[in-house]
Parts: structure tokens; sequence; C-alpha cells
């Protein structure tokens, strides 16, 4: 790289001063190296559930998912000087987050059947994902297929967002230079598994795992999740990053509330 490109990448790395960020030089930049001032037009979208039976009867699925065992160490990765002073030394990888009692975070539990049924009763809500101190906040999502995903920047650093889908690594690619920042993009129609990942900082990465229909959560700290499903049996699927995935059938009657509980052992991680 020739010498006098190198400022300017080291500036990619520094807390931003707004003043700075809206200089014309600095905005042409960003858009050379990340990409984001041209992307692919927004896919058709995602095909919807049928619709809901105004008859239909309600039943809930709950649980608590946990690793069994004593989980390794996070791993502890070096971020780069220019960024010290806002996100630290280092960061802690976030591919397995495991809280008392081995409760495990970030599992997404779905219906495996869930396109064949009524719309949700309730709507899925709208998909956040924000850049705090240098890690993408959550690091797993669930979320509809073709639906809109908000970003957002709470670093006062330039960070860019690339999704990929299938073979295409460039779905999407937004530059995002200020704090506060927030935009809009559309998912991939075609339901799957979206990663992220930050040019800028490499070791910033997240996942999203989206549905064609509704019937969808993420366990939370305490590893419990709950969704809400019509009556009947069903399949639920059960998915972390780091493990393989379960599934178990679950019968579920009108007005009943079912506990499904799972767990994996430490030797089963990847």
């Amino acid at each position: 790289m020739a010498p006098a490109a190198m400022p300017h990448l080291k500036q990619l790395h520094a807390p931003v001063r707004p003043e700075r960020v809206l200089r014309p030089s600095f905005v042409l930049v960003l858009c050379a190296l990340a990409s984001a001032c041209k992307e692919p037009a927004s896919p058709p979208p995602a095909a919807t559930t049928a619709p809901a039976a105004t008859n239909t009867k309600w039943g809930v699925i709950e649980g608590r998912v946990r690793l069994s065992g004593t989980p390794p160490t996070p791993a502890r990765q070096p971020t780069i000087g220019t960024v010290v002073s806002v996100c630290g030394e280092e960061t802690e990888e976030r591919t397995l987050v495991v809280g008392n009692e081995g409760a495990l975070a970030h599992t997404v539990v779905s219906l495996g059947e869930g396109h064949a049924l009524p719309a949700a009763k309730v709507a899925a809500p709208e998909p956040v994902l924000d850049q705090k101190q240098c890690v993408y906040d959550p690091p797993v999502l669930a979320a509809r297929a073709g639906s809109t995903l908000l970003i957002r920047n709470s670093d006062p650093l330039v960070h860019n967002v690339r999704a990929a889908s299938g073979t295409n690594r460039a779905f999407f690619n937004v530059a995002m230079p200020l704090e506060g920042m927030t935009v809009k993009r559309q998912l991939p129609a075609e339901p799957g598994e979206v990663p992220i990942h930050c040019d800028i900082h490499p070791w910033m990465r997240a996942r999203v795992r989206t549905f064609n229909h509704g019937y969808f959560a993420t366990s939370g700290a305490d590893g419990r999740f709950q969704l809400e499903v019509p009556e009947g049996t069903h399949t639920l699927v059960l998915w972390h990053e780091r493990l393989p995935e379960q599934a178990r059938t679950v019968t579920v009657r009108a007005g009943e509330r079912v506990q499904v509980d799972a767990e994996w052992p430490v030797s089963d991680l990847k």
C-alpha cells in the first residue's frame, strides 16, 4: 500500500469526531474501503405464512436451555491500539454465553413446521443489531426472512456492517461512521443463516437466523424461552451455533403451558 493511503486507514480505527466525519474527503475514502456506497437491489418480499384462523386455539411452549459441565473460559481477542480508549485492549468472544447454573443464552428455538401453521398470534418484533464497544449486540438474532433489520452504531468509531447470503458475500454492506447512527436493511427473502461481520474490526461477528414463519424465539441470559403456538403436535427445534441441533416432539392443548427443558454436555461444543 502506498504511504499516502496509510493516514486514511488509521482514521477508520480512531474515535470519530462529528466535524471530521462530515469532510467530503473522509466520506470518499470510507466508501472506497468499505464498498458501502453501492448495494444490490432489494430482494422481493418473503412469502408469508397462512392467514390466522379465527377459530385457532393457543397454548404455550416454554422452557430453559442449559450447558452441563464446566464451560471453557471465553477467548479474549486483542483489539487495535487506536480503539483502546473506547473498546479496551481486548474483547470477549461471544459465540458461547453461559450464565448461572449453565443457562445458555442466544439459543434459537423454532417450530420445524411453522410455515404450514396459521400466522403467529403476535408478530415478531423488529430485529435490532447494535455495535457497542467493538462487539455486535446481540451476537445472535432470529428474524423473519425478508424483514427489515435495524442496525445501530453506539460507538464513537467508524464501523461497517457486511452481511452474506449464500454465495453472495456482500448481500448488503453499509458504512456507519457516526455514533448514534441507525440504518435499516432488508434481510434475504429466503430463510436461512445470515453471517454478519465488520471489515474494519474483524473480530466483530454476528449471525441472524431467518424463518418463513413467526414461530421462533431466542433464549435470554437466564436460558429461558417462550413460544405461543396453536394447539396440536409440533416439532421444537433448538439451534446454537456451537452445538448440535436438537429436535423435540411436543403436544400442546388449548390453554396449556408445556415445559420443555433442553441440555447439552460441554463435550458437544465445537
